[in-house]
Order: C-alpha cells, then sequence, then structure tokens
C-alpha cells in the first residue's frame, strides 16, 4: 500500500463518511449464478456524496499486465493525504474480458477502500466449488507477478523461469500473457544491448 507521510486528516474524514454511508443497492442481475448484487454505478452512488462532504475523492487507474488487469485505486483527501493500493485481476487479454475485469476490481477495490458492505447474495457465488479444469486465481496471480518479475530481466531469465515450470503451471499462463512477457524480455534485452 501506498501512502502520504501522515493520513491523520484523511483517517479522520474517512471515519466520517463511512459513517455516513448506506450499503450499495442491489440494482443488477447475475444470470448465471440467479443472484442481484451491487453494480459499480451503485457502489459510486452510495459512497459519492458522503466522500465529497469530508473532502474525499477516489481515482482509479486500470491498466493491463501480463495474465489480467490491476486496478489502482487511490483515495485522496482535500489536505493532499492520500493512501492507494492496487487490485490484480486475472483475466484473458480480450476487449470483453478486459473490460469486465477493470469493472469487477473497480468495483471491489472502492467498496474495500470505504468498508463498504454491499447488499447483495453474489458473494454466495465465491463459497461454490469451482470446476477442477478452473485454476486457481491466487496461483495465477502469483505466477504473472514472478513471470513479469523474471520477463524484467530480460529473455534468459524468463527462458529459466519457463524451463523450471511443470505442465499445469504452463497451463496458467494465457497465450496473450506469454507474448506479453515476451515482449517485455526482449525491450529488455533490445535496451541492454544499447
Amino acid at each position: 500500500m501506498k501512502m502520504s507521510e501522515t493520513i491523520d486528516q484523511l483517517a479522520t474524514a474517512l471515519s466520517i463518511a463511512q459513517g455516513q454511508i448506506e450499503d450499495a443497492t442491489k440494482s443488477s442481475k447475475n444470470d448465471f449464478y440467479k443472484s442481484k448484487y451491487a453494480d459499480l454505478a451503485s457502489v459510486r452512488a452510495a459512497v459519492r456524496q458522503p466522500f465529497a462532504d469530508n473532502g474525499l475523492s477516489v481515482v482509479q487507474f486500470p491498466r493491463t499486465v501480463p495474465g489480467g488487469v490491476e486496478v489502482e485505486t487511490m483515495l485522496l483527501h482535500s489536505s493532499g493525504e492520500f493512501m492507494a493500493e492496487t487490485l490484480f485481476m486475472p483475466v484473458k487479454h480480450e476487449p470483453h474480458p478486459i473490460g469486465s475485469g477493470i469493472s469487477y476490481a473497480r468495483r471491489y477495490a472502492l467498496m474495500s477502500i470505504a468498508n463498504l458492505a454491499a447488499d447483495d447474495d453474489d458473494g454466495n457465488a465465491a463459497q461454490v466449488d469451482k470446476p477442477a479444469a478452473e485454476p486457481d486465481p491466487r496461483a495465477v496471480t502469483a505466477l504473472a507477478l514472478r513471470a513479469k518479475g523474471e520477463a524484467e530481466k530480460g529473455m534468459d531469465a524468463l527462458n529459466a523461469l519457463w524451463r523450471g515450470l511443470d505442465a499445469t503451471e504452463r497451463k496458467l499462463l494465457t497465450p496473450e500473457a506469454i507474448k506479453d512477457l515476451k515482449a517485455i524480455a526482449t525491450a529488455v534485452d533490445k535496451k541492454d544491448a544499447e
């Protein structure tokens, strides 16, 4: 987590705002899980006025990374104090999954920073066992971050990582993520050669 040297005024303002925030309304329907959930617009509506009344604002910066998307969420106070954290979501590098992953990450990051409980039953779906074929998102995230770190050292380091992975681990990286990792490693090697 990143934050300013002090967060006294921000913490006080956030405490007051959290006392004013009402739960977000279930306004969207998840047909797959037959449930309703608070979408990003509902979450934003729940926090907008209490944040504004207390000198707080939120900015979110989405970006694609190997294996998914990241959204950095920054809570700002009118005093200049801030707190920021980044949430990674593993998604395919295609337009619809990227957009969905960004929206999902923005919603959950905003709910977390506001300590907002959604008035929804969408969370129940998270308790359902996933099919065995679906990879553990934590494993995908850990491997994607490890692979990115190796790619930033160049192609030799990336290749060494790849050789050390078993078949199951290799399947965790999508073709798009592998392409992105190779591009990072190639750029590093090219820069080092100059």
